[in-house]
């Protein structure tokens, strides 16, 4: 009697402590997240018709292969992010640099350049990192 109610019990810790890993781990996923959406926000300092009025254009250049993994990558993950937020996406055939290639021009210069894609918060980091340098 007394070894059933303790493997009962032994039961009913393990399944608390597991619920509590779990809980954590949703926690942990949650702010991941957040963070990840922070890292999404890229806005341009002036709206994009201005820029435009005065071909003064917050661009992203980059050279791209068909047959390039991290090239379609960064299509699918940032493109559209970046268009949504008032950038100018340019791709160009690749011209002698490994791909992709980036160029971030702002305000009609190229201010950074940058070979090889890593994922999309490391490249909005790396975007945001310019433009807060070349304000």
């Amino acid at each position: 009697m007394v070894s059933k109610v303790l493997e009962w019990l032994f039961y009913v810790v393990a399944i608390i402590i597991i619920l509590l890993i779990i809980s954590s781990a949703i926690r942990v996923e949650e702010d991941y997240k957040k963070k990840q959406e922070s890292v999404d926000e890229i806005t341009t300092y002036q709206p994009a018709t201005q820029i435009e009025k005065q071909d003064l254009t917050s661009e992203i250049i980059f050279t791209s292969q068909s047959d390039c993994l991290p090239c379609r990558a960064f299509e699918r993950d940032c493109v559209d992010r970046l268009r949504k937020a008032g950038w100018r996406v340019t791709k160009l055939s690749p011209d002698g640099r490994a791909t992709p290639s980036f160029d971030l021009r702002l305000n009609g210069r190229i201010v950074e350049s940058k070979t090889g894609y890593r994922g999309r918060s490391s490249f909005f980091a790396w975007i945001r990192k310019a433009v807060e340098t070349n304000q």
